[in-house]
């Protein structure tokens, strides 16, 4: 596979220091990776290039003026066609080969560009924008137009192959590709750790935070010396704090905010369990396959969680975690005390979860397969298998 091969990867954000998926992808691809993106609430078409050189102006104000305008007119609006105009010729001059857009709407808006150039369009969806219903009402029609633009769809778990196949997505251009944990992540023995559960990710409703606090208020009837750390912030953050505070276990818990990678990886050494109740919030939103549980896995902690999207592909049920409804905090309790009573059992199953994780979820395997899927649409696009 050639190295040189010129790419541009598409993102709605610069990517922050959790979006360890997305920095993968544009430091680990074996391409001349070229990054566009956009800002915050700014919509989905970039307006930076990853030296951070504006597309069409390079005033600010102009920049916000134009988005604005975009966000009542959307793709019709100026500042969308200054920028498309700005990337056809940044795709000439550079000789942009493939694309590879982050989050289905991010793809729908740069479909054209690639259309304009006639470069093969690869998009990765990721977990809401398959989900969320008003995305999809949104960006539905485009989504079908979108997937017979694309020379490959990439997807996270096995439910959400289902669900893109019922938003138009035809199967043969399917590719089931799980994102992987982040290297900083360590095996280590958890047996003699005391009865310390962790949560990690933001305090949001397809996380279900309440659900793990209900569950874990059972945990502390029966070990007054268990403990729970959450790591994240979000929109359930005070709601959280005040449910803590009202089942009288806010001394037994300890919401850490946001944490570094590094002092997250560190919580999963001193931890005896991982625990997230996933589940569809009412809005739609879902998951793909979580980043945290796998890190939590590749970590040797035994996972309590749901059988939600991608989890159930991951955990093994009774050997690498208990899994329990959406929903049912009571099952998840059951769970967590099975594995406060036995710290045996609780190493035994993180230790297989590594393993688990070690022989099918690495970054290797991951940037292989999404690595294979660009090169595969350079050559058909190029009408050679070179």
């Amino acid at each position: 596979m050639s190295m040189k091969r010129s790419v541009a990867i598409v993102t709605p954000l610069k990517p922050t220091y959790s979006e360890t998926f997305l920095r993968a992808h544009i430091e680990l691809l074996p391409f001349q990776m070229h990054h566009f993106y956009a800002l915050p609430k700014m919509g989905y078409h970039p307006i930076y290039d990853g030296q951070g050189q504006v597309l069409s102006s390079d005033q600010k104000w102009v920049n916000y003026l134009e988005t604005g305008i975009d966000r009542l007119f959307r793709e019709s609006g100026i500042g969308y066609y200054f920028r498309k105009k700005a990337m056809v010729r940044y795709f000439k001059t550079h000789q942009i080969e493939a694309v590879l857009a982050e989050y289905g709407p991010t793809a729908t808006y740069i479909m054209d560009v690639c259309k304009a150039c006639k470069v093969p369009l690869v998009v990765h969806f990721h977990g809401r924008d398959a989900y969320h219903y008003q995305t999809i009402a949104r960006f539905g029609a485009k989504y079908r137009q979108l997937f017979e633009y694309a020379s490959a769809v990439v997807s996270v778990s096995a439910d959400m192959c289902e669900q893109l196949i019922q938003l138009g997505a035809p199967a043969h251009k399917l590719l089931l590709n799980p994102c992987s944990p982040n290297a900083l992540f360590t095996y280590r023995d958890i047996g003699d750790n005391p009865p310390i559960f962790l949560t990690v990710g933001r305090f949001a409703a397809k996380k279900g935070p309440e659900n793990s606090i209900k569950a874990f208020q059972k945990v502390v009837e029966q070990f007054p010396g268990a403990k729970m750390l959450m790591v994240g912030e979000g929109e359930l953050w005070e709601t959280s704090k005040q449910l803590a505070r009202s089942l009288g276990i806010s001394q037994h818990i300890e919401f850490m905010g946001s944490c570094t990678p590094e002092q997250v990886a560190e919580l999963h050494h001193n931890a005896r369990v991982f625990v997230q109740h996933s589940m569809r919030a009412a809005d739609g939103d879902s998951e793909g396959t979580p980043v945290s549980v796998l890190e939590a896995m590749k970590s040797g902690l035994p996972i309590v969680s749901t059988r939600h999207a991608g989890i159930k592909d991951t955990v093994l049920e009774g050997e690498t975690g208990f899994l329990v409804n959406e929903g049912d905090w009571e099952g998840m309790a059951e769970a967590m005390l099975k594995l406060a009573k036995d710290a045996t059992l609780a190493a035994e199953m993180g230790k297989r979860g590594n393993a688990r994780v070690e022989a099918r979820y690495t970054m290797e395997q991951h940037i292989e397969r999404l690595a294979g899927a660009v090169q595969s649409a350079i050559n058909v696009s190029r009408g050679d298998k070179k």
